[in-house]
């Protein structure tokens, strides 16, 4: 694929998912991400059988000779199916995209919440607490811990 396409394919992608993101939120869980994306890709599929369908029967158009007028027909077919399959295909890839999104924000989330958890076990539970744990904190001897890291990888 040129890099000049992909890069229109791009923007259609984010496109189509600045106007799902308008409509619906990121997705709380990977299971959602995983209903939504497999609806658009089950789309998908569905317009890339029918546009093997009109393939098919376009071929026995041209073997067998038919009128142009039912060729230009069989034509119109295929071109309006592998539209509506590229818009599929660019839905799926928006809400994959969508999905990536949503798994750094719910890692976001989850690294929080296990650095919270880390901090209560130490007693800090409110941000004064963390403040003057970090005040009270001696220096870290960066070339010392580099040494060490050495010495692990020597060893």
């Amino acid at each position: 694929m040129s890099d000049v396409v992909k890069r229109d394919l791009y923007g259609l992608i984010d496109k189509e998912l600045e106007a799902a993101n308008q409509k619906f939120p990121l997705f709380n869980s990977t299971h959602e991400a995983f209903a939504v994306i497999l609806e658009e890709a089950e789309e998908a599929k569905e317009e890339a059988g029918n546009l093997d369908i009109l393939m098919n029967n376009f071929w026995i158009s041209v073997k067998e000779n038919h009128d142009p007028e039912a060729l230009h027909e069989e034509l119109t077919g295929i071109y309006k199916t592998a539209l509506d399959l590229a818009v599929e295909a660019i839905q799926t890839a928006a809400m994959a995209r969508k999905g990536i999104i949503s798994s750094i924000d719910l890692r976001a989330v989850n690294q929080r919440k296990a650095i919270e958890a880390a901090l209560a076990e130490m007693g800090i539970t409110n941000e004064t607490q963390l403040n003057d744990a970090i005040r009270n904190m001696k220096p870290l001897n960066l070339s010392l811990m580099a040494d060490r890291q050495q010495e692990r990888k020597a060893s």
